[in-house]
């Protein structure tokens, strides 16, 4: 046998002596160049918005960075706007309250019902003057007492007069008496069913509208303050918003108003028809008229949400960043239609200045683009240079060497 011959039947000897152990022997094998395998460079230096993350080094007096960590501005022209929010409502709209206790006579109405302007609504009497008028006998007996004494005194005069027949002038008095008696009980019952005439009040429609939340029916006594019905005009429509005091110099009185209703696809137009600064709490409110057409009449309707914007203001410059540049904010909420903030959003970023030195510079928020995943913001010189790296609070002031 040759000496390869030796060697090959050898190694068959080793193989099969150690069968049960191969397995075991592959599986770690495997482990090992597994382990051994490099990791991906994209992984350690891009973030989920492919930026860079590499963690800088910070010394006591300075911040060593990439290149890869340094934006330049770029300018971008923008229009200031506000957000608006609010909820639909009537311009045309009235609660009819009861001012003192009452008794509804008659409902002259139904609930979601069309009316015209003077429409009779519904009918009510006063409770508290209908009770003196069922307490009429004390008021007669005033009234026909002070009679009495009127004619008693005519027949002094006539007896003065006509001293020598005192039991005819008796007998005139009686019967002035008896027929003032009779005219005052006639006059009574007059007057009580004038009063109660009187007392009767008829509610009609101040303007042309749809009566809704009748909660009354006839003969059903009610307390003061207490509502009867509701009447509004759905075809004049508006909403309010409340914005800080600051911008009571941004908004006036005519501004155009795009805004967005809640379950629908279609914008809608509105203009700003009153400006309101009230104390408590401190705030301005912006009444918006709603554009009447075709669009606003067919889809628009009282208790929905809408969210809209007023521009204001000359064009202005910002510059784009993304998402890893901005520090200190909660940017989910315009990260959906219609991609910029309600309110002032306001973020920190950290600069490089001209000095080299990195300072951390409170900025705007302006808008979200969801095509490109970077944000607009207001608030940064075009000379300054943005620094994208996550620094701590510390690294204020120190100088930045790029390497």
């Amino acid at each position: 046998m040759t000496f390869f011959m030796r060697s090959l039947h050898y190694m068959r000897f080793i193989c099969l002596q150690t069968a049960p152990l191969k397995k075991s022997v592959y599986i770690l094998s495997a482990l090992f160049l597994i382990a051994c395998q490099p990791t991906s460079p994209t992984e350690v230096l891009s973030s989920d918005n492919n930026e860079p993350v590499d963690i800088p080094l910070i010394s006591a007096d300075s911040v060593t960075i990439t290149p890869d960590h340094i934006l330049s501005i770029k300018p971008t022209r923008y229009q200031p706007s506000l957000g608006l929010q609010g909820r639909i409502e009537p311009i045309k709209q009235i609660n009819l309250m009861a001012a003192q206790p009452l008794t509804v006579e008659q409902v002259l109405v139904s609930d979601n019902q069309w009316v015209k302007k003077g429409t009779p609504l519904v009918t009510v009497r006063r409770q508290e003057i209908l009770n003196k008028a069922i307490g009429s006998d004390n008021t007669e007996t005033n009234i026909e007492a002070e009679l009495n004494t009127t004619a008693s005194n005519a027949d002094g005069a006539s007896t003065s007069d006509n001293t020598s027949q005192p039991s005819v002038l008796n007998k005139k008095t009686n019967v002035i008496n008896d027929n003032n008696r009779a005219e005052l009980a006639s006059n009574s019952k007059d007057r009580t069913t004038a009063k109660q005439s009187s007392d009767l009040i008829t509610l009609r429609a101040r303007f042309s509208g749809r009566v809704e939340n009748l909660s009354v029916q006839a003969g059903q006594k009610i307390e003061a303050q207490t509502v009867l019905l509701k009447l509004s005009d759905e075809t004049e429509l508006h909403f309010i918003s409340t914005l800080p005091i600051e911008a009571e110099s941004q908004i006036s009185v005519g501004q155009t108003v795009n805004f967005t209703a809640e379950d629908r696809v279609d914008k809608f137009t509105g203009q700003v028809s009153k400006v309101q600064a009230v104390k408590q709490p401190m705030q301005l409110l912006v009444y918006v008229n709603v554009i009447n057409n075709e669009v606003s009449r067919n889809q628009l309707a009282p208790d929905m949400q809408v969210t809209g914007r007023v521009d204001y203001g000359q064009i202005e410059v910002g510059t784009i960043v993304p998402k890893i540049a901005l520090h200190n904010v909660d940017l989910t909420q315009i990260q959906v239609p219609p991609y910029k903030p309600l309110r002032s959003l306001t973020a920190n970023i950290w600069i490089i200045g001209q000095d080299q030195r990195l300072t951390r510079q409170p900025i705007e928020v302006i808008e979200y683009d969801p095509l490109t995943k970077q944000y607009l913001i207001a608030g940064i010189s075009s000379d300054s240079l943005i620094c994208l790296a996550n620094l701590p609070i510390e690294s204020k002031g120190k100088k930045v060497v790029v390497s």
